[in-house]
């Protein structure tokens, strides 16, 4: 697990305390001051946005502050999961279907129609395809795709492929993800 080097500029000094009491019992989260940060949290009421390093959260300088709201920015943002937001045509082949990113669709090889996709269902299709027969863990796709931290007790990756496979029912591909060996992927 990568580590993710912060720094905050926070003139409360109360907020200050109770991010950093937060932040120093993640232990993928270092606050040593000597670093480069990769997230630089500031109080401003300008807003920033940066995709590269580091990366900036803003916070606002008046009115309520939710430390909740905050680390799930926070995760948000150094899961770098924006960075697979599709902006380009290119098509993945997935066998029996054509993935299309962009248009967050699989098209059906065979009879031409197209299964509409939520922004989670096509990360994740893209997370198996990029994985190849190696697959990938259960972990590292809840972590990849939902940005959970490693230890979290869930079942959203099953229900997604759950109402993925509902989807794939018609097309006789329901059995198109598969597990093998505590890893996902494609069957091919």
């Amino acid at each position: 697990m990568p580590t993710y080097y912060l720094r905050l500029e926070i003139d409360n000094p109360v907020l200050e305390r109770l991010i950093t009491e937060q932040l120093v019992m993640r232990k993928e989260i270092s606050l040593d001051p000597a670093l480069e940060p990769d997230c630089l949290i500031i109080q401003s009421d300008e807003s920033f946005s940066s995709s590269t390093k580091p990366i900036i959260l803003s916070l606002p300088s008046k009115g309520v502050i939710r430390l909740g709201e905050i680390l799930d920015r926070l995760a948000y943002l150094l899961s770098r999961r924006e960075d697979h937001i599709e902006d380009d045509d290119r098509s993945i082949d997935l066998g029996s279907f054509i993935l299309r990113p962009s248009e967050n669709s699989l098209l059906h090889k065979n009879t031409q129609k197209i299964i509409q996709l939520t922004d989670k269902e096509r990360m994740l299709l893209r997370y198996l395809y990029e994985s190849g027969s190696r697959g990938i863990p259960r972990k590292e796709l809840l972590k990849s795709v939902w940005g959970y931290a490693e230890d979290a007790e869930t079942h959203t990756l099953e229900t997604h492929i759950y109402r993925l496979r509902q989807k794939l029912e018609p097309f006789a591909a329901e059995n198109m993800i598969k597990v093998q060996d505590g890893c996902y992927m494609i069957a091919g």
